[in-house]
């Protein structure tokens, strides 16, 4: 039997069972070093280094049916998509994982989005073109949004556990081609979708733990709250008026 905290309440099952919580830690930190590594070595710069180039040079996607799927792909980190995207996994996560679920779609993608375009970007300054590029923006979006998904897929025992991880993977290769069909269409540099994978590394799964904690407080509230008087024992519960003369 799992512990107390996987056992489904008013919020839910949790979104990480608590024998996953500790992957967390080096998940986080292999995120951070996604993030930190090239954000110190590109920092202040508009060029790509020579892993930029070199596999940049890979993945060149020319104007033609290639080109237009790629451009379609790389299109899915734009705002429009980014909401109508949020507003269905909001939705799937509400009827699926409860109040959870609906939490952690609302809040992990947002938090990570707004890591990258309103801290990340201004402080590390890497430009490609005239526009900032590190972390890269859209892949943040797809890639926090697939994250998200991820969690709820995984953290959910309504699936066997090999279909689980056949649509995690699924997802995390969605993830890989957009990042792939912004480079190839040369929107940014191969390091800024890596940026990008760290900040959702690094945010995403904390959410969920967060969300998670929560949720549990609420749930030990409503439990340790007294019940209220039942039907019938209105007889022993003060009212507040003196007895009737006898």
């Amino acid at each position: 039997m799992g512990s107390t905290d996987d056992v489904r309440g008013r919020g839910g099952a949790a979104l990480i069972p608590s024998h996953r919580r500790p992957l967390v830690v080096p998940v986080v930190l292999l995120g951070i070093l996604l993030v930190a590594v090239p954000a110190v070595r590109y920092a202040g710069t508009g060029e790509g280094g020579r892993l930029d180039r070199t596999l940049g040079a890979l993945v060149t996607m020319p104007d033609g049916v290639v080109g237009s799927v790629g451009e379609a792909l790389a299109d899915l980190g734009d705002p429009v998509p980014v909401v109508v995207l949020t507003a269905l996994l909001a939705a799937a996560a509400w009827w699926w994982r409860g109040g959870r679920g609906l939490a952690l779609a609302l809040v992990g993608p947002a938090t990570a989005m707004i890591t990258t375009s309103l801290v990340l970007k201004p402080i590390v300054g890497r430009t490609r073109g005239h526009e900032l590029s590190f972390p890269s923006g859209h892949t943040t979006a797809v890639a926090g949004l697939v994250a998200t998904a991820v969690v709820l897929v995984l953290g959910t025992a309504a699936l066997t556990p090999t279909v689980r991880r056949v649509v995690a993977a699924a997802l995390g290769v969605l993830v890989v081609v957009v990042g792939v069909c912004l480079v190839g269409r040369g929107y940014h540099y191969p390091t800024d979708v890596v940026g990008a994978l760290g900040v959702v590394l690094v945010l995403v799964p904390p959410a969920a733990l967060v969300v998670d904690a929560f949720a549990a407080l609420s749930d030990d509230g409503e439990r340790a709250r007294p019940a209220g008087p039942a039907a019938g024992d209105t007889a022993d519960t003060p009212t507040g008026r003196l007895p009737a003369a006898g």
